[in-house]
């Protein structure tokens, strides 16, 4: 078994630090938009009295499914003992940490009363799931932070103790989250038995995609060999999730197509009652972030080739990302049914579909927030031992099988040979 040998990197180069710099403005923008948003209100935004979960809540979402998703990956080494992961394992936990923290950042930043954080923590209601996610979350956070700390240590027995910990609270936040929207039944676009599973699974899928993207890219401008082997493993991972995703957010719509009480909010998204959303639906969701994802990892000329897997990974994120606008966005924007077989005249947009577009100060916050990540992840990889020197991929042996010393010399012999190739 392959020995993975984790260090700094040295962060030098003029476009580390140009990097650095641009996301530091767009964290201090983000910073000061929000700053202004507090001191003057939510007329800045396009939310309404109908659209109350806007934008950074879908960024909420997404960030927290990634984090979850990202998580898994890490688990993969330590839980099911798959040690050729090991290359991943702690920057997928460190990213796990790092998408929460965004996710909460997200979510914070667009309070009307950012000031009163800290009230979950003293007005308990065991009953709402909003209040009893405060304390999952920082839960999940210190769980993290703790299972990075073990790996760090190259304690093998806490790392396990903790991975396994940081897992299962990596299921429970997802699924919290997917709980939160899917038992809200004065909506009809909410209310699912299903939208927990779904969230989860749809976690592990984007959270792979992003985990290959990102050890691709780390790997490149650090200049660091990693065998192919690792993302042509991971894509037949995220190939089977991302089936499953198809297969549940399928079912989900068709069930709700079938029920006449939810065939008015199907109907609004599926065929054109928003136009908008309908794109999202049929082309962001389902064209770019399934089924061509899948047909690329089907297909015998394309699934070994690591530019066609990177391009699928990248086309799913953008789907799930549509999945999450559909999760929070149309069940607002559609008019509510409040008195049936009457028309309502009101002020307050009572009984009518609204439309939800982000402003300047908005989008300023959510390129702030991604910047965010951004800046902590280059400073991580500075500043602590999260990238091996080089990613070795060595194919597991069981014990009866006497031919492990070769296959590492193998590996080993590959791995050079793609950094000859890549100096020459």
């Amino acid at each position: 078994m392959a020995n993975y040998y984790f260090s700094r990197i040295e962060g030098k180069s003029a476009s580390f630090w140009t990097a650095t710099a641009i996301c530091a403005g767009l964290v201090l923008a983000w910073l000061v938009a929000t700053l202004i948003r507090f001191l003057k209100g939510y007329y800045l935004t396009g939310m309404s009295n109908s659209v109350t979960w806007a934008g950074d809540k879908v960024i909420f979402v997404l960030f927290v499914g990634l984090s979850a998703g990202s998580l898994m990956i890490s688990g993969l080494a330590v839980i099911f003992k798959q040690k050729e992961y090991k290359v991943l394992s702690r920057v997928a936990a460190f990213n796990s940490v790092l998408f929460m923290i965004g996710a909460l950042g997200a979510l914070i930043s667009g309070w009307g009363r950012p000031d009163r954080i800290f009230l979950p923590f003293y007005m308990i209601n065991p009953r709402s799931l909003l209040s009893l996610n405060a304390f999952i979350y920082m839960s999940y956070i210190t769980i993290g932070i703790l299972y990075l700390w073990a790996q760090f240590k190259e304690n093998d027995r806490w790392t396990t103790v903790m991975g396994t910990a940081a897992v299962v609270a990596a299921v429970f936040v997802h699924s919290g989250t997917g709980f939160i929207f899917g038992i809200i039944n004065g909506r009809d676009m909410y209310f699912s038995s299903i939208t927990p599973l779904a969230f989860v699974i749809a976690a592990l899928s984007s959270g792979t995609a992003l985990a290959m993207i990102m050890l691709h890219l780390t790997f490149k401008y650090t200049k660091r060999s990693v065998d192919q082997r690792f993302f042509l493993q991971l894509s037949k991972i995220m190939l089977g999730l991302m089936i499953f995703v198809f297969y549940l957010v399928t079912i989900e719509h068709l069930t709700h197509l079938y029920d006449p009480e939810f065939q008015h909010g199907e109907k609004f998204v599926m065929f054109g009652g928003n136009l908008f959303f309908t794109f999202v639906f049929w082309v962001q969701l389902y064209l770019v972030g399934l089924i061509i994802p899948i047909f690329i990892l089907f297909n015998p000329k394309t699934k070994g080739r690591l530019g066609w897997i990177l391009a699928a990974s990248v086309m799913h994120v953008i789907g799930v990302l549509g999945e999450r606008m559909l999760f929070i966005l149309p069940g607002q924007v559609l008019a509510q049914p409040i008195m049936p077989g009457y028309e309502l005249s009101s002020g307050f947009q009572d009984g009518i579909n609204v439309m939800y577009i982000p402003r300047l100060i908005e989008w300023i916050q959510y390129a702030g927030i991604f910047a965010l990540i951004g800046l902590v992840y280059l400073l991580g990889l500075k500043l602590l031992p999260l990238m091996p020197r080089e990613g070795i991929f060595v194919k597991p042996v069981h014990a009866e099988e006497p031919a492990a010393e070769a296959e590492e010399e193998e590996s080993v012999g590959a791995v050079e040979g793609l950094a000859e190739g890549a100096q020459a």
